[in-house]
Parts: structure tokens; sequence; C-alpha cells
């Protein structure tokens, strides 16, 4: 073994990774996939790619006809252009003619010579070639009998053995396991045309065989990660070892079974107990296969039993055993040939490749091909001929009704109609009385799926056959029928043909299903009156299980998907993976300019692949041939259930006589073909596959363009622009499109305002917007000015579509200075006209500048700190395996902190919990968690501090060294530099001193903006020799804030919190002593109230994304407005905010008892009504509200109520002045909360007018609001009560809701209620001398002495 195969040892058993150590074999990156229309490259997926079912739905909305010329879309003039036309164009290469037709809005029509309808008398058809695609064969008990062939001997029988595979996933998206395969599945290598598996399924799962067949099919329910954690996978290969030590025949030993150490894996290394790797992969024989399934058969429950308490407490090793699975798929391997000597033969060789009887589930996909040829004519077969070959013949394939016929008196045809008159065998096969002459070079016609027709297929009638015709409603009602949901997949730009997925098959099996399973599935065990060979009658089986009660037998046959494609695919595209033109390997070139360090090797490499050939003209090499295939494939998968088989049907010869060749076969039944047929739209043979270079031809040249104006650029040393990547990955990608019809390649983001998302849906034929300027010339093929370029907020963050391809082919940390340095280039040149708007346009363009670079810095600091818990909690992986107390626990809380803390929008701040999630994944010991994030260097600083180190470190001239906070090996630092330089254009000429101060202050402002308020520091070592590490660690931080005040000296009733809660309390404590820190009334007390409504800073919970408008615009824009006006220095904006945090807080006791409301009698008055009104209990609804007690959106519902309510200008006031009443759906969506005109009087916020209040009332009319001096004086108060930190807090809610509700509400908050000099307090609801009514007064009165 050479030293590079020995070093992926060692890093097999020292990784401690969280997923899997790194691959052995080089072959292991283009391992084999299973063919699937729905795969994509990873390369190409976009991340804002469409659903595959709009590809469908736009098929119908389209609305074709002449259309007004404009610059919109829609606007936009539509063409149509012949076919051949773009035929012409391709053979004559003009390509300065393919790339114009780019700027136009084209529909396709297909020439009548180039294309021909189903029904054509000339075509002659065949479907007599079958494949096998895709084969899965599941085990049913331990062990290896799978990998066993079905012989006595067999010296050319060999597996090659790797147990380094861990990082190998399971790939096959279809077929039945029995179980769930995640993390159970352990790559073991390859066998005869195999790969070759071992699954630990669940011991419940193998000794019950119900369990194992109610387990969802493989595509029916996404799975994990199917690879063994690194525990498991180590605990597997020494059982492994030592079941292949047993072999004296092998050189294998194990000197220590469960490793030196039994309670830490990560002291001992597989390979210092072991010789298993000493080689990388080893090659048994026959007998040694049957030996190692011998061993594992009897020493696993020995093995496991033995094994130590550590190894076992997960009870994963418990609760599983190993089964055998083995897979193989693309083989494209013919089958059910009609050549009756090859059938055996095929037949014989199924039975010998392995024993059936401890196989549990067999799945495979079997494949017709449906091709045509056009004849020149038709001559008659003898009648006699076709008398000796089948003896009788019928009229029909009805076997209820048809008749013998006489061929000599049927003619050959219908003397009207000249169609033939077909006759059928036994069977009910069509056998042909024409035979076609053909020209000896004649071609077979290019086959695709008319997808307009195609859900039709699927419907449940079946013609011409009345025991095949299905109930509409029953059809799909069995455990394995389901409704049909159908993907399509155009072609060639040609929008209604192409291929299509479903995940079902046709109903038209269904009788060939039924028959099978009747002819093959064993008897029920119970009293029967027929003998064993006899086959069950009609009635006991049709579609579902057979139904008794002591021994329900699961069906033999379970259909589960098909898919419909051409043939070509296989020869252009055997996976999703190795598609040329589905790579995006121009775009990799082109982005690979920018890259630094070892990635330039990988660039250097793609630049000369793409010199050598770029990869539609590798496609266009692989399609030339004469004999390109071209019939329709057509696949179906199932499922064979094989413990419901007969005894004497459960081996290879009778599954493959019995049910493989019927189901091969039941595609040429006229019954299933001639549904098929009208569905079908055929090409002439001179215009497929061609077509697709025909179509493409504007986007190939346009590539190519492209790549020889770019080349020069990039040869030099230089960048390509950042547009032109974009628009050339975008480009690739609609090339991807056409050759695959996935929506999956198409970053809606960016491609929808280049109207290629539009056009590719709606017409077919690619358009690009005006805005994108395309020539023939060489010297500027395509551009697009960049205030022009697709943004994604208002930051004018630009949209990006080669995303994947660079983070694949590069590393994440590349594309990340990519996308910065980008964003900083198009601010300079597109200044977004919605932030910043309080500043001068030079510190704008800055501070934009300097909000990208804090967001590269973000992005390293998330990387930063997942790398180091992860890394943690992969250290301690082992110590989990092997029981430490606490240790799995631990670690997975760990992560799935920080999952949530990576998604939080401001990562670095308080919002969202930000800060206690982070304070959870950094922290193990969650008894520490209330000393805050670590902070070993006891430093605090400012965010003018922190700004003022970005700037000392990123100049370009005698810049400071970096380290903390900077991290000098990512990709930040460079975007800090880059950053640095651009913003010094905008910064004042008069000195560096004051251009970096300006360019500092830019970053204070960004930091704010990104609740930036701790970042990582460096560790400050303790008694350690030499120069200290100055590089930041996750695991020490610096606060940005200085504290204004202490929550400490406010918090009541203190009490000892638990250690989860410790987390919460460190947020709590480092939020109230951050004076920039933002605040949610949620992590708050009521009590500490007036410290946080002074800040400057709203509460979180107030904004528009807390409220549910459902979609209505009217509701939007009434609430865009609120938030977009709100100004806390607006007497009633502060009023409206105070009252929706105490609203908040009373919930769900926001309604009134009905049995509360005084007689009309007492409401006389304005005055009156108002003081019942302000009476009434708060109490909860009788009936179940829904959100009434989610009280962040109460927090930005109510003040958005009354804002809208008083300000004049708010487009609620605009509706009511125009219809004299609010909206109904405004009224509906409040009143359901409690929120409206009624409530808005008990809060002393407005006056009412008439008994009418209690049914809402005519705004304005039976209730008014308060005038601008009794807002002024209301605002007064309760300013002046929020300045008062112990008592105000309780006055505001007497205020608000009454003595009662504020006492209730005291105590449910641990709001100060008492006064030492109170008695009590009580409100008087009558109206104080010269005052509104609406006035309440506090009265405190002095307890007498004792």
């Amino acid at each position: 073994m050479s030293d590079s195969e020995d070093n992926d040892f060692d890093l097999v058993d020292n990784a401690l990774d969280t997923i899997t150590f790194a691959a052995t074999r080089h072959g292991d990156q283009d391992e084999p996939l299973p063919f699937d229309l729905a795969d994509v490259p990873s390369s190409v997926e976009a991340d804002d790619a469409l659903p595959q079912s709009q590809v469908f739905e736009s098929i119908f909305v389209h609305q074709e006809g002449p259309q007004p010329s404009g610059r919109t879309w829609e606007q936009t003039k539509v063409q149509s252009v012949k076919l051949s036309s773009l035929a012409r164009t391709f053979e004559m290469g003009d390509k300065a003619t393919a790339i114009n037709l780019l700027h136009r809005r084209t529909n396709l029509r297909i020439d009548s010579d180039l294309a021909y309808r189903p029904d054509d008398d000339m075509l002659a058809w065949d479907g007599s070639k079958h494949f096998l695609d895709f084969l899965l064969v599941v085990g049913g008990s331990i062990g290896l009998d799978v990998f066993l062939p079905n012989k006595v001997v067999d010296h050319t029988f060999s597996i090659s053995l790797n147990l380094c595979l861990q990082r190998r996933e399971f790939r096959p998206k279809f077929g039945k396991l029995g179980f769930d395969p995640t993390g159970c599945m352990m790559a073991l290598g390859t066998g005869p045309s195999s790969e070759l598996w071992l699954g630990f399924c669940p011991r419940e799962n193998m000794e019950d065989l119900t369990v194992a067949n109610e387990a969802p099919l493989i595509n029916e329910k996404k799975h994990g990660d199917t690879r063994l954690s690194y525990p498991h996978f180590r605990m597997a290969v020494m059982f492994l070892a030592f079941a292949l030590s047993q072999n004296a025949s092998l050189p294998i030993y194990v000197m220590h079974q469960y490793g030196t150490d039994n309670n830490d894996m990560s002291k001992w290394m597989i390979k210092d107990v072991t010789n298993v790797y000493s080689q990388a992969t080893w090659s048994l024989r026959k007998d040694d296969v049957e030996d190692l399934h011998n061993q594992i058969v009897q020493h696993w429950d020995t093995w496991v039993d033995n094994a130590p308490p550590s190894w076992k407490q997960d009870g994963w090793l418990l609760g599983r055993v190993p089964v055998a699975v083995a897979c193989r798929y693309g083989q494209n391997q013919p089958i059910a040939n009609f050549n009756s000597q090859a059938n055996t033969v095929e037949a014989k060789n199924w039975h010998a490749e392995r024993l059936y009887t401890n196989v549990r589930y067999l799945s495979m996909a079997i494949a017709t091909d449906i091709s045509c040829l056009r004849v020149k004519r038709w001559e008659e077969v003898p009648n006699q001929e076709l008398i000796d070959t089948h003896r009788v013949l019928y009229d029909s394939p009805d076997p209820e009704f048809r008749q013998e016929v006489d061929l000599f008196e049927l003619p050959h045809r219908d003397p009207e109609t000249r169609r033939e008159n077909n006759v059928y065998d036994e069977s009910g096969r069509r056998i042909p009385r024409l035979h076609g002459r053909m020209s000896r070079t004649a071609k077979p016609c290019g086959l695709l799926i008319n997808l307009e027709t195609i859900s039709e297929l699927f419907s449940s009638c079946i013609p011409d056959r009345a025991d095949m015709e299905l109930d509409a409603d029953d059809a799909f009602a069995t455990e394995h029928h389901v409704i049909p949901s159908v993907n399509v997949y155009p072609q060639a730009f040609l929008r209604k043909y192409g291929h299509v997925q479903c995940n079902t098959v046709l109903p038209h099996f269904d009788p060939f299903i039924s028959d099978i399973r009747r002819s093959t599935s064993r008897r029920p065990r119970v009293a029967a009156t027929f003998d064993n060979d006899e086959p069950l009658h009609e009635e006991d089986d049709l579609f579902g299980d057979y139904q008794y009660d002591d021994d329900p037998i699961p069906p033999v046959l379970i259909p589960s998907t098909c898919q419909f494609y051409n043939e070509i695919s296989h020869r252009i595209r055997p996976s999703a993976a190795l598609h040329d033109v589905q790579q995006g390997r121009i775009t990799s070139a082109l982005s690979g300019a920018y890259a630094n360090g070892p990635a330039k090797r990988s660039h250097s490499a793609l630049v000369r692949e793409c010199k050598m050939g770029l990869p539609h003209q590798k496609y266009n090499n692989k399609i030339s041939l004469d004999d390109v295939p071209r019939a329709l494939r057509l696949e179906n998968i199932y499922i064979v259930q094989c413990d419901s088989l007969k005894p004497e049907k459960r081996n290879g010869m009778s599954i493959y006589k019995d049910i493989v060749v019927p189901l091969s076969r039941a595609w040429s039944h006229p019954n299933v073909f001639q549904a098929l047929r009208p569905h079908l739209f055929i090409f002439a043979p001179q215009a497929f596959p061609q077509i697709y270079q025909w179509t493409s031809y504007g986007i190939t040249a346009l590539l190519e363009r492209i790549w020889e104006n770019q080349l020069p650029i990039i040869e030099a040393g230089s960048n390509p622009k950042h547009e032109i990547v974009e628009l050339c990955s975008a480009i690739e990608r609609t090339l991807a499109y056409a050759h695959t019809g996935n929506a999956r390649v198409l970053a809606t983001s960016l491609m929808r305002p280049l109207w290629l998302v539009q056009s590719l849906l709606e017409q077919g034929l690619p358009t690009f917007t005006p805005r994108v300027r395309i020539a023939a010339s060489l010297n500027t093929p395509i551009a697009i000015n960049a205030s022009d370029w697709p943004t994604l907020d208002n930051m004018n963050t630009p949209a990006i579509s080669s995303k994947r391809s660079q983070i694949i082919t590069y590393g994440n940390d590349h594309f990340e200075a990519y996308k910065s340095a980008f964003h900083i280039e198009l601010s300079i040149n597109k200044l977004s006209p919605h932030v910043f708007l309080q500043f001068p346009t030079q510190e704008r363009h800055c501070i934009v500048i300097a909000l990208v670079a804090l967001r590269s810095y973000i992005a390293d600091i998330k990387t930063l700190v997942a790398t180091g818990v992860k890394k943690e909690c992969s250290i301690d992986a082992a110590e989990t395996a092997v029981g430490v107390a606490g240790g799995a626990s631990s670690n997975k809380l760990r992560l799935k902190n920080l999952q949530t803390w990576l998604a939080c929008e401001n990562p670095l701040g308080y919002k969202d919990k930000a800060y206690e999630h982070l304070l959870r994944c950094i922290i193990p010991d969650p008894c520490l968690y209330s000393d805050g994030l670590p902070n070993t260097s006891k430093e605090k600083l400012s965010v003018n501090e922190f700004a003022l180190h970005i700037c000392q470190m990123s100049r370009p001239d005698a810049p400071a060294s970096v380290v903390a906070p900077l991290i000098s090996t990512a990709p930040s630092t460079t975007v800090f530099r880059i950053a640095f330089a651009r913003m010094l254009k905008y910064a004042p000429p008069d000195s560096p001193a004051a251009a970096e101060l300006f360019v500092q202050q830019s970053y204070v402002v960004a930091a704010n903006h990104l609740h930036i308020q701790h970042i990582p520091w460096h560790v400050v070592p303790a008694g350690t020799r030499g120069r200290p590490s100055r590089k930041p660690v996750h695991g020490s931080w610096v606060n940005l804030g200085k504290s204004t005040s202490s929550a400490d000296k406010l918090s009541v009733g203190r009490l000892k919190h638990r250690p989860a809660d410790l987390a919460a309390e460190a947020s709590k404590k480092a939020q109230a002593s951050d004076a920039r820190a933002p605040w949610a009334v949620e992590s708050i007390t009521l009590q500490s109230l007036p410290d946080y409504f002074a800040r400057d800073c709203l509460p979180d919970e107030f904004g528009l994304h807390n409220i549910d408008c459902s979609g209505d615009p009217l509701l939007q824009d009434i609430y865009q407005w609120v938030f977009a006006n709100f100004d806390k220095r607006k007497q009633i904006h502060a009023i409206a905010l105070l009252a929706g945090i105490y609203f908040s807080q009373i919930l769900p006791d926001m309604f009134w008892d009905p049995k509360d409301k005084p007689h009309n009698s007492q409401l006389v008055d304005e005055r009156s009504t108002t003081y019942a009104v302000r009476h009434l209990p708060w109490k909860p609804n009788n009936g179940s509200r829904k959100g009434s007690t989610w009280r962040t959106q109460f927090i930005a519902m109510v003040p958005a109520y009354i804002i809208s309510v008083y300000e004049r200008d708010s487009p609620l006031r605009a509706y009511l002045s125009k219809r004299k009443a609010f909206p109904q759906q405004w009224n509906a969506k409040n009143s359901a909360k409690g929120i409206g005109s009624l409530n808005l009087v008990r809060l002393g916020l407005a006056k009412a007018r008439s008994s009418r209040i209690f049914k809402g009332g005519a705004p304005l009319a039976d209730w008014v609001l308060l005038t601008s001096e009794e807002i002024s004086s209301k605002y007064q108060e309760l300013m002046g009560l929020l300045r008062d930190p112990q008592y105000g807090p309780f006055k505001i809610a007497v205020a608000f809701f009454g003595l009662d509700k504020a006492e209730e509400l005291g105590a449910s908050t641990g709001t100060y209620i008492n006064h030492p000099s109170m008695a009590s307090i009580a409100i008087k609801k009558r109206p104080l001398p010269d005052t509104d009514d609406d006035e309440v007064e506090i009265v405190e009165h002095k307890r007498a002495r004792q």
C-alpha cells in the first residue's frame, strides 16, 4: 500500500469530524447514481428555484396572441419563428442572427415536415426492447444472504470488501428497505455488478414482518443522512474485523475486540488493534463470503452482549441487526427478449444470481423502449403464415367479448378507411398483418411526451376491455394507489413537449399487476378448499391486500413510480452529475479568476478544460453519430415483497418469468399502448436530437462569444466583471433547462428580472430584457448597467446565481469574498434610495459599503463559531458513545442552539434571543450560563474602538497586523481592505486622518444597524512564555457597549434559577448593561420598563413582521404606513406604544361580559357613556379566539390601530373619509383580538357618545378621539409616571385599566403596588372638576396609626 493510502487510513481512524472522514478511493467521488429526471448537480441547483409543479401549471395559464409593444414583459410583442428557420441558422453558423433572437419574445412553430401525427398510418411501431435500469435487493434475516450466488461453486465470483467508505451515502431514490435508512447504512464495497451495503435494521422491523411492511417506501418519506455516525461506524468495523479474523484463510487478526480502552474510543485507533486496514480492499471468494455470513449470524448477538456497557448506552447497538443490501442502477441491461432461447438463458441467470428464500424486498426499474419508423409502403403478411404461427386469432383483446376470426374472410385493410383490421392472439396482443417496407438508411423518429395532455393518461378510465375498467372513486383508494402527481420536464425549449415523472404507474397496469398477484401469491394460512397449485380466485385480489383475518397477506407486487424520457438521456446523461451542459463549467472558469491560494489550481484546470472544448461542444460531439438512440423510454418502478410469494415461486427463475417478463411486455399490450399513443409527439429523424442544438443555438453562440471575450482577460491575470460572471451563470442555467426541463436550475431572483424565467415558462424560447445589451460582436458580447442589476433588498444586495458553482468548486470563503466585493462595486453605482436617508449622499455610500463588509465579517464569525463548536462536540463524540453522563444530550443541545443561532438575522445582538443561543452553544456547562459569554481579557470596547481596529488593520498604507477582532485568514479581511479603498473615494480630502475618521464613523453606523453588540476576542494566556496569540477564538468574546443603568436595583423577588434559565438571565443582564442593545418586551419585567422605554431603539416586537396581513393589500398599506411613519417624538405615537405594551400584559382579559353592560337608560350622554365603558371589568372571552394569548402581535397591532385612527394622513383615515366606515377586513382582524373603539375608550384614549359603542359604533360619530390638548395632558401624565422607576409602572396600569386590574397585573408581574405611605390606592371614576369624564384621579389615603 502506498504512503498516500496509509495517510488516508490514518485520517479515517483519527478524524473526529461531525460527519465522516475522507474517501479513500478516487472513484468514490464518481460513484454511480440512479437515473432520475428530478436530479440536478449540486453545482447548478438554485437556492431560490421554482417548484417543478409551476412548469406544468404554466402550460395552461399561458395566453397566446398578439400583445401591444412596450418595455415590460407583458407588453412586449410576441413573434413567431419556425423550427426550420432555427435549423438553417444553426447549419449556416449564423451566430449573429441566433443571438439577436434572444431579444425577441418568440413562439416556436414546428414545421409539418419535421413532425408526425401519432395516428399517422405510415408509422411502424416497436415495443419489443426491455431493460432493467435499477435493482435493489434487501435481505430478510441477519447476515449476507443477498450477496451469495445460488451456486454450489463459482470460481468467477468475488466481492471487493472496502471498510473505508464511511463518507458514501446510500443513493437510491426509489424502492423499499423495510426500515428508515437514516444513520444505519454502511457501504461495504462492490460485488458482481452491484454495490454492497450493510443495513443496521431495527430488530423490531426484522422480527415483525408487519412493522417492516408498514415502513414507507424510500420515495414516500424524506430520510436523513444515511451514513453511520463515527462511533457506530467504528463499532461496525470492529465487529466485521472480528468476523473476518475467524476465517483461517484470511490474514486478518484482531488483538482487542473492543479496542484498548472500553470507555474512551478517542484513546485508540482501529489500526492499532487490527490489521483490517492494512490494505485498501479485500477480495473475498465465495467461500470467504459464506464464512463471513456464518460468522455474522453466529456471533452478532454474543458480540453485542459482551460489548462494553458504554458502547450500548445509546441503545443503537442493542436495537440493531446487520442485514445485507445490494443495489445496482444505470446498467441498462436488456431483459425479456422475444427470442425464447435468450429468454431461457436470462431466467437461469436470475436463478443463479442469488437465493431468494432470505430476500425480503426486491425493487426494480423495468423500462421499455417505444420506437417508430416511417415506412415507404405496407405489405400484407400472408394469412397462412399467421395461422401457422398463432393457430387461433381473435377480433378483440377482450377475452369476454372476442370472437375467433377467419383470416381468409377478414381483409387485411378496411375497404373504406384503409386502416389495418387488427387481430389478436390468445394473450390479447395485437398480431401485425401488414409489414412495413423502408429504406435501409431509415432512422427512427424522435419521441417525446405531449405535456399538455399527459395528465389525462393517468386517469382511471381504461378503454376496450370491461374487466380492465376501474371505478373512478375507488381506483386510488387502496394502500399503494395514490392520487397521481405529475411533474413535467420540457425539452429543448419546446415548453409543451418533453419528459414526465409521476408518483405512481399508469392505472392501465393494474389488471396486469392483479394477474401477477393472483398467480404468484402464497395462500393464506387458513383452512383452504383448493389445491396448493391452484391460483387465487379473481375475487381474492384486485388491487389490495388479501383480507383474511387469520393471516392477511401483503401484496406480492407494489407499483411505485414511473418516468418517461427519451433514450438519448441515457447517452448524454447517465446520471445528473455527468451531464456536460449542466455543470456550470464556464461560470466556474470565470469566477475562479477571483480565487486565491490552492483554489488557483482548480481554476487553472477548469480554464484548460474549457479551452479544450466548451460543454455544449462536447454534447454536440456525443449526438453526432447516425445511430444515436431516439426511442421513448417508459420506466416503471416495482417492489416485490418476497415473503408473500408462493414457496415454489420464491426463486430467481420464477420471479423473472412470472413477474419481470409480464411487466416488461405490458407496454405493448393494445390497451396500454393505444392509451399512450395519442399523448406522444413524434419528430422526424432529421429533427431529433438536433432540435436541442437548433433551439439553443442563440444561447450556445452567446456563451462562445463570452468565453472568447473573457479568456484573454483571465490569462492576463485580471478579473472579469461580476456582472459578466453572473450573466454567464444565468445563461448556462438556461442551457441546462433546455436539456433537462428541471426548474431547480432556475435561479429566480436573478433570472426572473432578466425575463428568462417568464420566457422559458410562458413561451419556451429564452428572451432577455432590453436592459441586457446583447451584441454579436466579440468586443462586447453582453453587458448591463450596474443601476439595472437585480437586487434582493433595500441594501441593494445583488442577485447572484453562481453561488453553488463557486462554493462547490472553490469553497465558501471564496464565494463570500466574491459576493461582498460584488455588493461593494454595485453599491458604488447603485445607491439604494430607501436607506440611511438622514445622512448626506457621500456618507450613505460609505455606510452601505461598511455594511457589506461587516456582513462578510459576521459570516466569518458564524464560520468561526460553527467550526469551533462542532469540533468540540466531535471530540466528545467518543466520550458520548462510551457513556459519559449527559454527554450526548449536552452536545445535542449545543448543536441545536448553534443551528438556531446561525439562523438569527442579527447573530451578534440580542434580538430573537441570539445572545442566549450563542451562549448555550459556546459554553458546555449550563451552570456557567450566568457568567455570560467568556471574556478572558476582561476588556470592554466601545463600538468606536471596534471601528478603529478595522480601519487600522485594513488601511492601504502601513496597516496594522491583523489580530482580534479581525480574522486574518477569513474572506472578510480582504473585503475590509476593498471596502476601505472604495470608501476613501467618498471621504473628505482634507487629510488622511480626517478620511480615516470618516470611514470609522461609517463603520459605527453600520455596526449599530447590524446590532453588533459583541465580537470574538483573543485568549489571554496565563503564565505562558513567548508571544501570546492574538487570533480571535470562538471561546473568548468582548462586549461593545457601556452600562448606563443597573437592572439589579429594579429586580423584584429574585429567585434561584435552574441552569436552563441562566442563559436567559445572562442575556437580560448583558442587555441591561448595554446602552446600544435592542430590547424586547417579553425579555424584561414591567417594573424595569421605564429604563428600556427611554431608549432610542424600539422593542423587537414592534414591527410589521409580527402581523399577518394574509396577503390583503389594504391591510398591508395601513400597517406599512404606520411603521414607516412611526415617530416616538410624537405624543400620540409614544402613548400608543406604551398602551400596546401594557395591553399585551393583560391577555387574554381584553374582552367584557355583556352582563356587565349598564342599561341604556344610564347612557344618556358622552359623559355617562364614557364613564360606563371605563368601568367595564376586563375579562377573557368565553369562546376561543385564535391568537388571543400571543403577546407579540398585540405590541405591534394595538399601537398601529391607535396611530392609524389618530393620524389624518393614514390610509385608514383616507378610506374613512371616502367610505364613511372602516374597511371590513380591518374591523374583522382587530375585533377578533379585542382591538377596537370600545377598548380605545376603556384605555382612556377616546370618548363614547352613544350606546352603539358596545357594538363598535360609527367611527368619529358614536365615539370621538381626544383633542390635542387632552393628548398633551395624557402624554405629560404618562411620561411623568415613567420617570418614577418604582411606582410609575403600577400607576400607568391604573391609568389604563383601573385599580382592580392594575393590582391584579402588579401581582402577576411582580410590580410594586403598595407605597409605604399608602394604605390603599383608590380610583375615583367621577370626573374631576372642570375636566372631561375620562380623567382618572389617584387618591392616597394615609393609614391611621394604631
